[in-house]
């Protein structure tokens, strides 16, 4: 069979120009490097039979001389959808811990996600009551045709639970697969590989198929960012588990590695499985702005040694797809250049070898003003965390108290290691504080000390370095007409914090965050609604999921805010603020107000006019209480009984008129007026609120019915 010719224009700008100069130069007998003679039939030693003219003898060889990866003992599994992300999915945070687990309501669950080689936290759960029965219940209802016949959508026939490899089905980054822990389900989108042997081969398998020639081999046979499980079954795998070879154990224990690189800055992520310390209480220095390069300095160090660990994994997989080394400098794949690339590789490593295997110091740039910010207003929101009894103020006073890695394919933890805790692993309750003893007894970060294995597991209360507001309510209370700060004062509470951490540096060390945050004062960045909430707000928006869980509930001009803390909302809640907190305040401000007039009516002189503005804003203040109270009043006694699994915003919705930030304002009152209309009727705030019409909804609607646990209500026989 004769030769093909083609030409190659992938790398230029001006294609038109640059095929007209080709033709012209083959006319005249130059052969140019973006020509290819190629016999088409050899298009079909690869899968699919792709138009992979580029690809030499070398390349297209390796589908006969390697098994599959479906046929080296590893199996590709496609995975479930649920057909309503909105209504069965959550982000992690949302929910109560103690209802999370493979043998719980809600089980972690892998969506694909964003370009992540070895290490991606799962920060989606799927709920998985009663067996996933709610959800083929909506499928049943939603596509009859079915037959109640829905394994062609919840695949179950999948690995489901089991330790392996998962990556994003469709994304124009580029494939990145990661470690699955164990007691995991997934999505269509977050295809898993599973293996019958141990973890080994698994870590083995996800070196090779992060390097560089198994991604660009990948990318001659899928479509442009499309990997489907298929696809990825058939690509040629040089790994047989058979073999315990020593190349394979070296390419796991260069993965681990990776993985536990990547996983040590995830520990600063407040809203990973892996947060222990946000990022600048895990670096050293005087002022925050030292902390702040170091953590760079940290994170380009991490990212530089990644970079040469994908190196070293990179050689490893030609040696074990059998490249010589003269052979993979001369390859071409496409029209990038495996032998300029490898060069390149091996450049970088002498360079590392000459500075010690760290980045040169040249590599650091500035900081941004926008990254000083963010590092600062993720350590705040530490502050809050620790004063609500969400984190373990201990690790950052005594680091003998951190835990260790864990296995990459343990389970995750219900609640972070940073999290502050009881002996049951949930957070921590009043007189259920974990001991300092308990603490370095967990043999690692996703592990529970022995049971029996501590004689002293809880601390009272008192024992705490510092006062926890147990019931969720924090206030922006700085005390009216020279009165002190409320004692649960926002600002005050964050001053404790930071007083326990620097001592008599605390005030320095304030100041110096309002300066890097552009405010004048710590009360502004948390008053303003584009300062501590809108950061907030934005940092717990994940997979098109909006779930901040501190809320400002304010007055009007937010000259008074109603902090609370989602994960301690109960259906006293709210009476709580205004008996606690409205009442006393407004008690406050009339008592300040009628000395003002007591002192105006004895008459000023010079100091009438000021007393008048102070009047005036008092008597402003006093309206815009009241106001706040009665909106309060009115939405307890609506009722309001918030349960965590409808998730924050549905959660959120009856108070959308006390947030000021304009966007989170905008979308709880869409939220709220779609509960009003029946969209989410499966949601137990729509029963409380609405129950005959929803008890109505479940005579049709099986999902529902069993939802709100009114399935003898359901009229709709099982076909």
């Amino acid at each position: 069979m004769k030769d093909t010719l083609f030409i190659c224009l992938l790398r230029h700008d001006n294609k038109g120009a640059v095929l007209a100069e080709q033709i012209s130069g083959l006319q005249e007998g130059r052969i140019s490097g973006d020509m290819y003679a190629v016999v088409p039939e050899s298009f079909r030693q690869v899968p699919n039979t792709p138009f992979c003219y580029w690809a030499g003898k070398l390349i297209k060889n390796l589908w006969n001389q390697h098994r599959s990866i479906v046929n080296s003992g590893y199996s590709v599994d496609h995975g479930m959808a649920t057909k309503q992300d909105f209504r069965f999915l959550r982000l992690w945070i949302e929910v109560s811990p103690k209802l999370v687990g493979k043998d719980n309501c809600w089980v972690p669950y892998a969506k694909g996600g964003e370009y992540s080689r070895y290490y991606s936290d799962i920060h989606i759960i799927v709920d998985w009551r009663y067996d996933g029965r709610l959800i083929h219940e909506f499928l049943c209802q939603q596509y009859p045709y079915l037959n109640r016949n829905t394994d062609w959508i919840l695949h179950p026939e999948c690995s489901y639970y089991t330790p392996g490899l998962t990556y994003s089905r469709r994304t124009q980054k580029g494939f990145s697969a990661r470690i699955l822990p164990k007691d995991c389900r997934f999505d269509k989108n977050g295809p898993t590989i599973t293996c019958s042997n141990d973890n080994v081969h698994l870590l083995a398998l996800l070196g090779c198929i992060n390097s560089f020639l198994f991604s660009e081999l990948l990318n001659m046979v899928v479509a442009f960012g499309s990997y489907e499980s298929g696809i990825v079954s058939q690509m040629p795998c040089p790994l047989q588990q058979e073999n315990n070879n020593n190349q394979n154990f070296n390419l796991a224990n260069k993965v681990l590695l990776a993985w536990s690189k990547e996983w040590s800055l995830d520990s600063a992520n407040e809203l990973s499985h892996a947060f222990i310390l946000p990022s600048l209480l895990k670096t050293k220095g005087t002022l925050l702005s030292n902390r702040i390069l170091s953590w760079w300095k940290r994170v380009e160090d991490v990212e530089y040694n990644i970079a040469q660990i994908q190196a070293e994994i990179d050689k490893i997989t030609f040696d074990l797809y059998g490249f010589s080394e003269e052979e993979r400098k001369s390859l071409d794949i496409g029209w990038w250049s495996v032998g300029s690339k490898y060069k390149l590789e091996a450049e970088e490593k002498q360079s590392a070898s000459e500075t010690g295997g760290k980045a040169p110091n040249n590599s650091f740039t500035v900081i941004s003003k926008a990254n000083r910010q963010l590092l600062t207003a993720y350590f705040l929101s530490w502050c809050i965390g620790v004063v609500l009894g969400r984190f373990d103020i201990r690790h950052a006073l005594d680091s003998s108290l951190i835990p260790d890695a864990p296995d990459p394919f343990d389970p995750l933890p219900v609640c972070s290691p940073g999290m502050l805790m009881g002996p049951d692993g949930l957070p921590a309750k009043p007189g259920q504080i974990v001991s300092e003893e308990w603490l370095r007894a967990r043999p690692d970060a996703g592990t529970l000390p022995p049971e029996g294995s501590v004689k002293n597991p809880t601390i009272s209360d008192d024992e705490y370095p510092i006062r926890i507001s147990w019931d969720g309510i924090l206030v922006d209370d700085p005390g009216f007409n020279g009165g002190q700060p409320h004692r649960d004062d926002i600002v005050r509470r964050v001053r404790e914090v930071l007083e326990l951490l620097w001592g008599n540096r605390a005030q320095a060390i304030e100041e110096e965050a309002c300066e890097i945050l552009g405010v004048s004062e710590l009360r502004e960045y948390f008053r303003k609604p584009s300062g501590f909430f809108q950061d907030h707000l934005k940092r717990y928006s994940k997979s098109r999921r909006k779930a901040p869980i501190y809320w400002p509930l304010s007055t009007a001009s937010g000259s008074y805010t109603v902090w609370l803390y989602y994960h301690r909302l109960n259906d006293q809640t709210l009476f709580a603020v205004v008996n606690k907190y409205m009442e006393p305040k407004i008690a406050e401000v009339e008592r300040a107000m009628g000395r003002l007039e007591s002192e105006l009516a004895e008459g000023a002189g010079r100091g009438a006019a000021s007393l008048r503005d102070r009047l005036n804003e008092g008597r402003a203040l006093l309206v815009e209480l009241q106001e706040l109270r009665e909106e309060l009043l009115r939405v307890a006694g609506l009722p309001y009984k918030p349960n965590l699994n409808d998730g924050v915003i549905i959660t959120a919705a009856p108070l959308h008129k006390l947030f000021r930030l304009r966007s989170w304002a905008k979308d709880t009152k869409s939220c709220w007026e779609k509960l009003g209309r029946g969209d989410y009727d499966w949601a137990h705030l729509a029963y409380t609120l609405w129950p005959e019409r929803v008890k109505e909804v479940c005579r049709r609607d099986r999902s529902i019915a069993i939802a709100h646990g009114l399935e003898d209500l359901c009229e709709i026989n099982p076909r």
